[in-house]
């Protein structure tokens, strides 16, 4: 998958570099529309985030727009179930640290959605005095989508300390219980040696992005110019990480969450930007 994404945004590259000079070497298209003849700003808003970008003409076929967007809405609390109330093993039951957590029924954790990054993209319009355009570029920057940490810092010791004992008890019995920590969906967020939770739902670093469009990027007979995009980013498989980077298995019962994430390989976007053109 990742290479066939690879593969076809190198093709779009070689068919956009033909284009160009096809177009050049026809009607001398630099002579009105060419590199750094033209340059626009504009403000951008979608499922990206908010931000802004520039636009550089390298013909009349071809431009190329850089820039940053994202966004961070803010922690957005919720209570977790405390799995170590699930617990029926009479030895473990009867267990000090397992005691003191089976106490506590739900556990309050913040979640805060994060996702910023640069971005740059080579555009197409092979239509004449039509607005449609075909994108392709990549964005770079967030690995960490989502955070997940409890709202009392080091209030969830006993969390680990029944954890501790359960592998512990694995361990000595050949067992196989499930850790104790918190319930999302069929993964189980474990407390660290410092009574926290301190989880991250990680992507990619550099995201691959294919897309298509309407409007312009650059103001043919007004300073002020309007497009749309809709496309891709392609991010790889999110997968849930300890502050240690140690990745959490999910426990395969099904409950949506990480059959959702088996199949999000990629980042829906829909953009759109306002540009004033500058020269």
């Amino acid at each position: 998958m990742k290479h066939s994404i690879y593969r076809l945004i190198i093709l779009f590259m070689i068919v956009s570099m033909a284009a160009g000079v096809k177009a050049q070497n026809a009607d001398k298209l630099y002579a009105e529309d060419g590199l750094f003849n033209h340059l626009s700003v504009g403000l951008t808003t979608g499922l990206t985030g908010t931000g802004i970008d520039v636009v550089m003409p390298v013909n009349k076929i071809i431009t190329v727009r850089a820039g940053i967007s994202g966004w961070d809405i803010g922690r957005v609390k919720f209570k977790a179930i405390n799995t170590a109330t699930e617990i029926t093993e009479m030895q473990l039951v009867e267990a000090d640290a397992v005691k003191r957590s089976q106490m506590v029924d739900k556990v309050e954790l913040a979640v805060t959605p994060s996702f910023w990054n640069f971005y740059i993209m080579g555009e197409v319009h092979p239509f004449n005095y039509q607005p449609f355009y075909f994108s392709a570029g990549l964005f770079a920057g967030s690995q960490n989508f989502i955070h997940f940490r409890n709202t009392n810092e080091g209030a969830l010791g006993f969390l680990y300390d029944a954890n501790q004992k359960v592998e512990d008890y694995n361990h000595a019995f050949l067992t196989n219980y499930p850790p104790i920590g918190l319930k999302f969906g069929d993964y189980v967020f474990t407390a660290d040696e410092r009574g926290n939770i301190d989880v991250r739902m990680k992507t990619n670093a550099v995201k691959p992005y294919i897309g298509i469009g309407f409007g312009q990027h650059l103001a043919k007979a007004h300073r002020i110019s309007l497009a749309v995009d809709a496309g891709l980013l392609f991010w790889g498989t999110p997968r849930f990480v300890l502050n240690n980077d140690t990745e959490i298995k999910s426990s395969g019962k099904n409950s949506g969450i990480s059959g959702a994430l088996s199949w999000l390989k990629a980042w829906p976007n829909l953009q759109i930007r306002v540009a004033y053109k500058i020269f």
